[in-house]
């Protein structure tokens, strides 16, 4: 009784799997739900005076895999009368729908809960949340005890060939659902509107039959107004389209923002859309069309069902796999970030389970605890290697795609990955370690097993075996003060380790040079306080460095020595660190998304700005794919792909181009034209410059902003906001639109002088084409229409 006088903030939450099907339905219910009106004479019965439905909830957003609903969802469901749950085979796979559900039946009970069910059976698309009902029942001996009852839900079924007929049905079906909200009968509200229809027709009928000329007239004006009305409503969701596209170029996700902007400027669930420079410029920025390579960009994405835990690609990194947290290992092409296949796994997986061998393989231990041997190509499994007795634990490639080493409990087997055959088994009475590699030549492999110790005030150590390929004989042994390690590489017969150490809440970095040939340790540093991440060395010829990350900094040490040389810091902490083949430099990628050049030959650190426009607040892995690297955002199930990114039809032009001069205004002429043109918030001005007749005056504020102002008039034509410093202008296209910028951004204005793209390195217009520069070269790249940009996104969404 309560809740029946509360007034709510929503009429009904709708919950929905964001897939295809499933969205395009809540989409459509939200719509015709907050647009429908109840007949007059059930509305002053029930003493509504507006319209039935005020708002309706739906997130927009697919979260990620949690057992905590985010305060929003939470605050909806509380202010929501009705749960509306679309149901197909999809939802039960939906740990966030299933706690949606579950957290409204607690507040309201189920009675408040209906369904639709869209694809599917009902007993596969049903959720267990609205199928039963829990009661209290009394036992013979007195105990109470509770007891699952099953119960028909309130449903609407809607289940068509196509999305037609579906959306066909739901209009239909639509009087089910509103129905028990107002507590009326069904098919006495569907009578109604029966009824209502034939007033309609009848006094439609005869008011032709008083006077056509009125009709007319009333028809006419009516058309009218109501076109206006849509017109309003289309512009407001061509502007809503264009921001969520805005949305999802901030989010890195350009398929998406491609798809949006270009429903923007087209069609949406086939309601034509009026054109909003806001979806224009979108769309010039997620294609991406004015780009020459200047900065990596996102490209595209792979989705996956849970979170991303994991990621490796290929010794040519063509190929790449990802692990996710519903247990599911994705091989993908890195090139179009397209799914090959995907492989089910356990609970307990991590990345030393699954790599790749070679160029045209991937081994991986699956839900079984076996190995299988796979094509990089087409995801077939080539091989599987049943257990012995115990699950593998472990498995590594080499990078010839020659051998596969994987290791059980005591057992590590050496694979000959082209005749399909054991080569060689290395028993031990330690348990093997995870972590397995092989020598830069791949002759050798270096395994690690644990060696108990009785002090309980130092950690178990660990000892380094090599492994020698090809008779599969163990030629040396160590033992390490260090439980965990981190990373090997080899040059010249010696290994360069990097470990780690903890005792008690203390923890300790070891980096050590072991020659593998003759067992010697060649020297050993040990840093406390530090945790080692990553090892990498330098590629030159002449160079003798190594480096060592631990959190935001990087060492740089002599191999020879161990000595310390050089240190560099990062603005947060390091995810991942490459070095360059010709040039002692180290690459870092730190997870805020900036890239730092650590330059041995002047000592130099430089963070690069603007050249790699990662711009998702966090990352937690970083991964090379064949031109560009692929980044995790954290916690998301999406890896996303960035590249230089650079137009079809670009040309490179052998000229060369003063730089952009500045065309504004001294600052002493500044008050004179503030008061000519009556200019607000004069103290922010910045820049003012004319256009080539001094037909049209910018004026450029410190926020970004900038005033545009005829001037024979006076006129305010426009004011685009967040532009940025600007400073010169380049001129007009042959389409008569405006070009205005500074050496490093230039923005495209349309006719009204709104913002519809924007180019770097932009040097100089010319009727039908930029000219760019990037790197001290210069490339021409053709001027598009809107048309063009249209065809452009098209081709890309097919």
């Amino acid at each position: 009784m309560k809740d029946e006088k509360k007034e709510f903030k929503y009429d009904a939450f709708i919950s929905y799997r964001h897939c295809d099907l499933d969205k395009f339905v809540a989409t459509n219910l939200h719509r015709i739900l907050e647009t429908y009106d109840l007949p007059k004479e059930i509305k002053e019965k029930l003493n509504i005076n507006n319209k039935a439905f005020k708002r309706v909830f739906r997130d927009q957003e697919e979260l990620p895999l949690s057992s905590n609903l985010e305060d929003p969802i939470l605050e909806a469901l509380q202010e929501s009368k009705y749960l509306i749950v679309i149901c197909s085979p999809r939802l039960n796979d939906s740990l966030w729908c299933k706690k949606e559900i579950e957290t409204f039946k607690k507040l309201r009970g189920r009675k408040n809960i209906f369904c639709v069910l869209i694809e599917g059976e009902p007993s596969e698309s049903f959720p267990e949340e609205v199928l039963y009902d829990e009661k209290e029942i009394t036992l013979k001996n007195g105990k109470k005890k509770k007891e699952k009852i099953m119960v028909e839900p309130l449903a609407a079924d809607i289940r068509g060939e196509n999305k037609k007929e579906v959306l066909k049905k739901l209009k239909i079906e639509k009087l089910r659902l509103i129905a028990p909200m107002y507590n009326l009968d069904y098919d006495d509200l569907r009578q109604r509107h029966k009824l209502m229809r034939q007033k309609r027709i009848i006094a439609t009928s005869i008011g032709i039959a008083i006077g056509c000329v009125l009709f007319t007239i009333y028809s006419l004006a009516m058309f009218i107004k109501i076109e206006m009305q849509q017109n309003v409503l289309s512009k407001d969701h061509a502007l809503d389209l264009a921001r969520q596209a805005e949305n999802y170029i901030k989010k890195d996700d350009r398929y998406h923002a491609i798809k949006l902007s270009y429903q923007a400027l087209t069609n949406y669930n086939e309601i034509a859309m009026p054109y909003t420079p806001e979806a224009e410029y979108s769309l010039t920025e997620s294609l991406g069309v004015y780009d020459a390579g200047i900065s990596y960009k996102s490209i595209s994405g792979l989705d996956t069902d849970g979170v991303i835990k994991e990621i490796k690609t290929n010794h040519n990194n063509k190929y790449g796999a990802v692990y996710d947290e519903s247990d599911a290992l994705t091989l993908f092409n890195t090139k179009k970030m397209k799914k090959i296949e995907k492989y089910n796994t356990n609970s307990s997986y991590d990345d030393t389970m699954f790599s790749f061998i070679g160029k045209d393989k991937m081994s991986f231990v699956n839900d079984k605890g076996n190995v299988n041997i796979v094509s990089v190509k087409d995801g077939k499994i080539i091989k599987e290697i049943k257990k012995n007795k115990n699950s593998y634990i472990a498995v590594a490639g080499d990078s010839d795609g020659k051998h596969l080493v994987y290791v059980d409990e005591s057992n590590l087997y050496i694979y000959d990955a082209l005749n399909n055959k054991v080569i060689g088994n290395i028993s031990t009475k330690d348990k093997y370690m995870k972590k397995l590699y092989f020598s830069d030549d791949n002759n050798y492999i270096f395994a690690c097993t644990e060696e108990k110790g009785f002090n309980f005030n130092k950690e178990d150590s660990l000892k380094l075996h090599v492994i020698r390929v090809k008779d599969a004989k163990e030629i040396n042994n160590t033992s390490i003060n260090a439980g965990y390690i981190s990373g090997i590489l080899t040059k010249n017969n010696n290994a360069y380790l990097l470990l780690n150490n903890t005792i008690g809440t203390n923890f300790n970095m070891l980096v050590m040079s072991y020659d593998y040939l003759n067992g010697n340790t060649n020297w050993s540093n040990t840093y406390e306080g530090n945790w080692g991440k990553f090892i990498t060395k330098s590629y030159p010829n002449n160079s003798n460095d190594i480096a060592i990350v631990n959190n935001n900094m990087v060492n740089v040490l002599d191999m020879d020595t161990g000595s310390f040389v050089e240190s560099f810091n990062t603005s947060s902490e390091i995810i991942g660190i490459y070095s360059f083949l010709n040039n002692e430099i180290y690459l870092t990628f730190s997870n805020d998304g900036s890239v730092n050049y650590m330059n041995m030959n002047n000592r130099k650190n430089i963070q690069y700005i603007g050249r790699y426009e990662f711009n998702l607040e966090k990352y937690s892995t970083v991964e090379l794919s064949k031109n560009g690297f692929i980044l995790i955002p954290n916690n998301e199930n999406r890896a996303i792909l960035y590249e230089k990114r650079v137009n079809k039809s670009i040309k490179e032009e052998k000229i060369k181009l003063d730089y952009v001069k500045d065309d504004s205004i001294s600052t002493s002429e500044h008050d004179k034209v503030n008061d000519k043109y009556n200019v607000k918030n004069r103290s922010l001005v910045t820049k003012v410059f004319y256009d080539k007749d001094k037909k049209t005056i910018f004026i450029n504020y410190t926020n970004g902003d900038i005033a545009v102002y005829d001037v024979k008039t006076k006129k305010l034509l426009n004011k685009i906001k967040n532009v940025g410093t600007v400073n010169h202008y380049f001129g007009k296209d042959k389409y008569s639109r405006t070009y205005i910028g500074d050496s490093s951004d230039a923005y495209i204005l349309n006719k009204k002088y709104d913002r519809v793209g924007h180019i770097k390195g932009l040097c100089k217009l010319e009727k039908d084409r930029v000219i760019i520069t990037n790197d001290e070269k210069y490339y021409s790249i053709k001027i598009y229409s809107l048309k063009e940009l249209k065809n452009e996104a098209k081709n890309y969404l097919k």
